[in-house]
């Protein structure tokens, strides 16, 4: 089951149309043409090694090597349960950012295992499936969404091997759920163009869906590392998304019809950072992640406001 807080509701290469984030669930093959694939080798160590950062990018936790012949898509060396005891969950840390993984998976006791997907410690994207180490519909995964780790929740034993995937570059995926206002609007953040710390222009954050005729506004932070989005208020449906200390945009009005949800708030993100040299972060290298977050007036609603989803996006050069 999908996250309800920080599911992530799509990712794009920002180059191109943004895209939903989609997972691969019990399918017959992984992906096409990955920038790279980790297959752990045959024979590299003894069986039952315990495994960390022997393979070059990647950080391994609750975990063992095994080598075996051809077995329902294992292929020589995997990873399997050290058996080192409670949480039962596999963790594998990407030194850089990712944007797609496949995996050859087991589960090998009876039940459902859980995979999700974090970007800094924070869940990006989540499934739920039973599954057993006989079938060969067993390749699992994410796609179309930026993450640095991945946890496998396991039922007694699991078998995984072939990890591929593909380099995030500079990327944008929303996350987390947006409020519904007192007249049932529910505000939709995504972005569109490149985040630069050089560009002077050209990567515009949108929220749609909000109230029309309202004041509203930007904000982002730039550290979200080991957060975990907040009630807004006490009876609020929306969820502070983005860790403090922040910074805001000017305010606006939302345009559109009052008491429709047709309104909307944007700004070009590259042309405020521009425009704000004093502003959180800056200046810019081209190395940062960005988390970024819609605000509005609904004055019936706890707290007289509310909140869109969020938004998070790596900045290029």
């Amino acid at each position: 089951m999908r996250s309800p807080c920080l599911l992530a509701a799509f990712a794009a290469i920002l180059s191109a149309p943004a895209v939903h984030a989609q997972a691969i669930i019990a399918q017959s093959s992984g992906l096409p043409s990955p920038d790279h694939v980790i297959d752990f080798g045959a024979n590299l160590f003894p069986n039952f090694t315990n495994v960390s950062t022997q393979f070059t990018g990647i950080t391994i936790t609750h975990s063992r090597y095994f080598t075996t012949s051809v077995a329902n898509n294992l292929v020589g060396g995997f990873l399997t349960n050290d058996f080192s005891g409670a949480p039962d969950t596999l963790s594998i840390k990407f030194a850089t950012p990712i944007s797609d993984l496949s995996f050859v998976y087991h589960q090998i006791g009876s039940g459902s295992s859980n995979f999700r997907v974090l970007l800094a410690s924070v869940e990006v994207d989540s499934f739920s499936n039973s599954s057993n180490q006989f079938q060969t519909n067993n390749y699992f995964g994410f796609t179309n969404v930026v993450f640095d780790e991945l946890q496998v929740d396991f039922v007694i034993d699991f078998n995984l091997d072939t990890l591929a995937f593909n380099d995030a570059g500079p990327a944008v995926s929303a996350y987390c759920t947006s409020s519904t206002s007192t007249s049932g609007c529910t505000a939709s953040i995504s972005g569109s163009g490149t985040p630069s710390a050089s560009a002077g222009s050209g990567f515009t954050i949108s929220i749609a869906g909000v109230e029309g005729q309202k004041t509203g506004l930007v904000f982002y932070g730039i550290n979200n590392s080991g957060f975990i989005p907040l009630p807004w208020a006490t009876g609020s449906t929306s969820f502070l998304c983005v860790k403090p200390p922040t910074q805001r945009s000017l305010p606006q009005s939302s345009g559109g019809t009052a008491g429709a949800c047709n309104g909307v708030l944007s700004i070009d993100w590259n042309a405020f950072i521009t425009a704000n040299p004093g502003a959180l972060g800056t200046p810019f290298n081209g190395t940062e992640t960005v988390f970024a977050q819609g605000w509005f007036r609904d004055p019936a609603a706890p707290k007289t406001t509310n909140l869109s989803n969020a938004l998070q996006f790596a900045v290029a050069p």
